[in-house]
């Protein structure tokens, strides 16, 4: 894990505050709620990864 994925899963974070900021103008807080829901997905899957890949380091680490 490098400081890369910091600034992805902050990109994300600042892209799907903006669009649900401009939905919730336009009038499309359901659309807004979904891209919200769907920024979350996306940074948990990437978070999953990074934990899995963790375990495995831990695993080969202790030799189990």
């Amino acid at each position: 894990m490098g400081i890369e994925t910091v600034f992805k899963i902050a990109g994300i974070g600042i892209v799907v505050a903006i669009a649900c900021q401009l939905l919730k103008q336009a009038g499309r807080d359901d659309i807004a709620m979904l891209t919200a829901l769907a920024g979350l997905v996306i940074v948990i899957s990437m978070v999953a990864g990074l934990i899995a890949s963790l375990f495995q380091s831990i695993r080969s680490v202790f030799g189990l």
